[in-house]
This record gives C-alpha cells, sequence and structure tokens, in this order.
C-alpha cells in the first residue's frame, strides 16, 4: 500500500513537471514569428517548443542529481551491440509497417495527407525538425527523466519494478498527446505512442542509454512524414 502511494504521488509530480515543461515550450514559441524562415508555420515555433522542453527538463535533472546524490539518468552515449541492432530492427519494422500502411491506403483512399504544400522549405524544416529536435527533446522528458526517478525508489534489480516505470512513463507519454483543455484526442495516437513508449523504455533498460531510444523515436517520426510526403508525390 505505502509503495502503491509513494508510485502514484510520483506519477503526478512528474505529470505536472512534464506538463510544465511542455507549457514553458509553447510561451516562448509564441514570441518567435519567422515567416521569413518558416512562411507556413510548420516547424520553426515546434522547434522552439522542442528546445525550451528540452532544457527545462534537463534543468530539472540537474536539481535532482543534486538532492539525489549518484542519480542517473542514462545520458551518455554508450556502445551496446544489442542497442544498435534494436534500433535497426525497429526502424526496419517501423519501415514496413508504412510501407503497407500506405499501399492499402492508396487502394482504399483512407490516407489524410497533409493541407500544405511540399516544396523545399517545408519538406526540410518538417523533417529536420523530426529528425533533430523530436526524439531527442521527448525522450529526455518522458522517458530518461521519469524511468530514472521511478528506479530510484523502487528496487533498481527487480523485473516488475522496471516494468512498473516503463508503462507509467509510457502512459505519461500518451497522456502528452492528448488534448487537455479540450479533452480531444486520436485514439490511434495515443495508443500509439503507449505501445512506442514501452519499446523506447524496454530499450533504455537494456542499454542503460537514451541514445538508442532518441535514434528510434526520431527515425519513427521521419519514416511517417517523409513516407506521407513519398505518397502525396506519386498521387499528383
Amino acid at each position: 500500500m505505502a509503495k502503491a502511494l509513494k508510485v502514484t504521488g510520483i506519477t503526478v509530480l512528474l505529470f505536472i513537471f512534464q506538463l510544465t515543461a511542455s507549457r514553458f515550450g509553447s510561451y516562448f514559441a509564441h514570441f518567435f514569428h519567422s515567416t521569413s524562415i518558416d512562411p507556413d508555420g510548420l516547424f520553426m515555433q515546434l522547434s522552439i517548443h522542442h528546445v525550451v522542453q528540452m532544457i527545462v527538463a534537463l534543468m530539472g535533472m540537474l536539481v535532482i542529481s543534486t538532492k539525489i546524490r549518484g542519480k542517473e539518468f542514462m545520458l551518455k552515449p554508450k556502445y551496446k551491440k544489442s542497442g544498435v541492432i534494436n534500433t535497426l530492427i525497429f526502424t526496419g519494422v517501423i519501415l514496413a509497417y508504412y510501407v503497407i500502411v500506405y499501399i492499402a491506403g492508396s487502394y482504399t483512399r483512407t490516407i489524410a495527407v497533409y493541407d500544405y504544400e511540399l516544396n523545399s522549405t517545408n519538406v526540410l524544416g518538417t523533417l529536420g525538425f523530426q529528425l533533430f529536435l523530436s526524439g531527442p527533446s521527448e525522450e529526455i522528458l518522458f522517458r530518461a527523466l521519469p524511468i530514472a526517478v521511478y528506479m530510484h525508489y523502487m528496487n533498481e534489480k527487480s523485473k516488475a519494478d522496471s516494468w512498473i516505470a516503463i508503462i507509467l512513463s509510457s502512459l505519461l507519454f500518451a497522456i502528452a498527446h492528448i488534448d487537455l483543455v479540450y479533452f480531444t484526442f486520436s485514439l490511434f495516437q495515443v495508443l500509439y505512442a503507449f505501445v512506442l513508449g514501452i519499446v523506447y523504455g524496454l530499450v533504455l533498460r537494456k542499454t542503460k542509454s537514451i541514445i538508442y531510444p532518441m535514434i528510434m523515436h526520431s527515425m519513427s517520426n521521419v519514416i511517417s512524414v517523409g513516407g506521407c510526403y513519398i505518397y502525396m508525390a506519386l498521387i499528383r
């Protein structure tokens, strides 16, 4: 009972911190209107948002590490053969999944396409954001931070506790894909985020390095967005 209450309290605090980091990102992003660089407003504000929320997450880690000696957030790059193999397998699976989705969707006419022009600025800007910022920012805030905090207050060597940390961090990641103001969301997107969160969390725990989940996260987003761009170009 005491453990359940402790884990619940940690989850609430993590949710508040993650929400605050995201809100800070949105607040500062509104000050940047670079229409000369991003005329359609597709990636500049998102980029600022993710940079700021990543900085807030890193500051939070710094504060925690000064309060809790020896706290390891697994931010250092580490070469792990299993990490490389898992990343390659994951990328291959995601690529195969989206190939099937777009082929099937082209016959059933169920593919939703983007409503903006596919010019070099939009394509390179959005793909650049997905490749360099989406994975690093979100994996630091939604994976490295919460899993490290959970495992500090639970048994590091317990597989059950490790699973609890992975599942709860994935749940928080899924909730982040819900508009909490109007409570609107895509059920598929929320479930998709939860499942991917489980995968990223397992790889993090196995490799002890957030670098591999970062790469996997970014590659998943690049393949998803880039796949839609290829599909849109082919159906013109």
